[in-house]
């Protein structure tokens, strides 16, 4: 586990000397390279260090949104991927791709919210697939920080090819 800590953090020192594609504020860059590197260090591994490089990649994917994001996100470039009406609330989800060259809601981090009466306005008028700039906080429940694959496992059981965090939406611009 140490090993893999010292690597992400290595990792993180050298992304931000990189010139990536990505686009948005740096602090949402670092996240989207660090998931990814969490990503491609699972996708890596052999079966049989698959499942712990697993377990360790979301215990410090939790870390990493608590420490160094404190829990929240400003001015985060992302897009609205699906809107779904219920009859007491409309669920939002955006996109962050992991990579430039993959724009897939499939193949990106999502950022889902469930918007009450009192916040349904923030997304009226926006159409599917709109580029907006988001600002929040990750949903804390007792110290945990819900981590689940956006595409239920469809096409991969590593978590980090398709994550998909609760967040509280606080504005959409």
């Amino acid at each position: 586990m140490r090993n893999f800590i010292i690597i992400g953090t290595l990792f993180l020192l050298a992304s931000c000397r990189q010139n990536t594609e990505q686009q948005g504020p740096k602090i949402q860059i670092n996240f989207v390279n660090y998931v990814k590197f969490i990503r491609n260090a699972v996708n890596s591994s052999d079966e049989a260090n698959r499942s712990v490089q697993l377990n360790n990649g979301i215990l410090l994917t939790k870390t990493y949104v608590k420490d160094s994001l404190s829990l929240k996100f400003d001015s985060w470039q992302a897009k609205l991927v699906e809107i779904i009406e219920k009859p007491t609330y409309t669920e939002v989800n955006f996109s962050i791709p992991l990579d430039s060259s993959n724009k897939s809601a499939e193949k990106s981090i999502v950022l889902s919210t469930l918007l009450y009466k009192n916040k349904k306005a923030m997304v009226n008028g926006l159409k599917i697939g709109t580029d907006v700039k988001i600002s929040g906080f990750f949903i804390d429940k007792d110290g945990f920080i819900d981590i689940d694959s956006y595409s239920n496992y469809k096409f991969s059981k590593n978590v980090f090819d398709n994550p998909e965090f609760k967040i509280e939406l606080e504005s959409i611009e």
